[in-house]
């Protein structure tokens, strides 16, 4: 019998609600704005935007570095008494990487200065970096404190969404969109920053710069695997951006997000398990994978349920949401359902096992290789098949990825036993 007063004092539970709060919040809040969105900017203006957000991913990724992974992790095993230390060097890593984003940034508006359009959105979606330069994220994940995570994160994107539905009116509003949509990000980093000093009574203080290299270094295999997640999710359309037309871009992005957004009813189970994995990990690498499956066999089966359901009211849903413009596409989405089962099932295996056993080398290596498989298949498969190449690129990229984790995870185990 479930003792529900022990299970309700658990830190695990009550950071699971409120990441479900959150991940909810962000679950809604695209269906109510994305449709709005696609109808009023049209196929070619959302195409325009989802190209431009396109090359902001990637340089998310790079802002916020491995450190969502790396920082966390000490956070939960060592306890780490001198905060001050390590939230001071993870902010100026992150704001030498961002100078570095913006050297990139200025050369990519140079080589396509002659599509303004796409320059301005890009420009300004900037914005965005900037909030993710100063999140800490990390920090409250690591003390198992994420009500302040929901809470901030809620906050900005309701502001977002109250302008966005105010003030975006009609096709010519891209670039009002484009700013209206940083300031979500924007917000919840100097708010989450604040809050950070004020809860935890943090402080910048005196470091050397080997304590930033060493910071980065320490997240460089968790960055390389986060980037290359980022291209398996990311790269068909910045292929679809170079070898088809802007309408089709845009179809392709609102339907991918329709995926996108189930994921993210994943997103706070990987974060609160997270630190409960690594814990078991770190203590007996064959007690935690067995650990790791258990919670696989009860939570994937949720979703490849989800899957079919979406999958059988495909046409039906996207005409809903997007209007009968984007009804021929709807087959699209069943090539991404099969994607996001794989994708679940990977995180288990890299995520959970992996890097939660602090093999990051042995999963960066894996999503090494899973990169190589995504360019190729997503360069010849976009341009051969545009939107249709693209949603079914990332199905034989995951698969491939999929093999390679598992016989990582072999190969470990046999060294352990040996």
């Amino acid at each position: 019998m479930i003792d529900w007063s022990t299970l309700l004092r658990k830190k695990s539970f009550k950071n699971g609600v409120w990441m479900y709060i959150l991940q909810f919040f962000n679950a809604v809040v695209p269906l109510l704005t994305l449709p709005y969105i696609v109808r009023v900017l049209g196929k070619d203006n959302y195409g325009i935007f989802s190209v431009a957000l396109n090359i902001i991913i990637y340089m998310q990724v790079i802002v916020e570095y491995g450190f969502g992974m790396s920082a966390t992790r000490k956070v939960a095993l060592s306890k780490n008494s001198d905060l001050n230390k390590l939230f001071t060097a993870v902010l100026f890593s992150r704001i030498i990487l961002l100078a570095g984003c913006c050297v990139f940034s200025a050369f990519y508006v140079y080589i396509y200065r002659y599509d303004t359009e796409r320059c301005l959105s890009v420009l300004i979606l900037m914005l965005c970096l900037l909030g993710y330069c100063f999140q800490v994220n990390w920090l409250f994940q690591g003390l198992q404190n994420m009500k302040f995570i929901s809470v901030v994160n809620i906050i900005a994107r309701t502001i977002s969404v109250i302008f966005v539905f105010r003030f975006v009116n009609n096709k010519n509003d891209l670039m009002l969109y484009c700013f209206l949509y940083s300031i979500s990000p924007l917000l919840s980093g100097i708010m989450s920053f604040v809050l950070s000093i004020i809860k935890y009574r943090l402080h910048l203080c005196k470091i050397k710069f080997s304590d930033i290299i060493s910071e980065i270094k320490d997240g460089f295999y968790v960055f390389t695997t986060q980037l290359s997640a980022k291209v398996f999710g990311a790269i068909g359309i910045t292929f679809l951006g170079i070898f088809a037309p802007y309408s089709e871009v845009g179809a392709f992005s609102a339907i991918q997000k329709i995926t996108n957004i189930m994921i993210l009813a994943w997103t706070p189970i990987t974060q609160v398990l997270y630190p409960i994995s690594s814990k078991y990990m770190s203590d007996n690498f064959v007690l935690g994978k067995q650990f790791v499956y258990k919670m696989r066999r009860y939570i994937l089966p949720f979703f490849v349920l989800i899957a079919v359901f979406v999958a059988i009211f495909s046409k039906f849903l996207i005409t809903l949401l997007y209007g009968v413009d984007y009804t021929e596409y709807y087959y699209w989405l069943f090539p991404l359902l099969i994607w996001m089962i794989i994708s679940i099932n990977n995180n288990f295996l890299g995520i959970q096992i992996l890097l939660g056993g602090g093999f990051d080398k042995e999963y960066s290596k894996c999503f090494q290789m899973g990169v190589i498989y995504t360019l190729l298949f997503n360069f010849l498969l976009v341009y051969c098949f545009h939107g249709t190449g693209a949603s079914i690129a990332p199905v034989l990229s995951e698969a491939f990825l999929g093999i390679m984790l598992t016989r990582s995870i072999k190969n470990i185990e046999n060294k352990l036993t040996c």
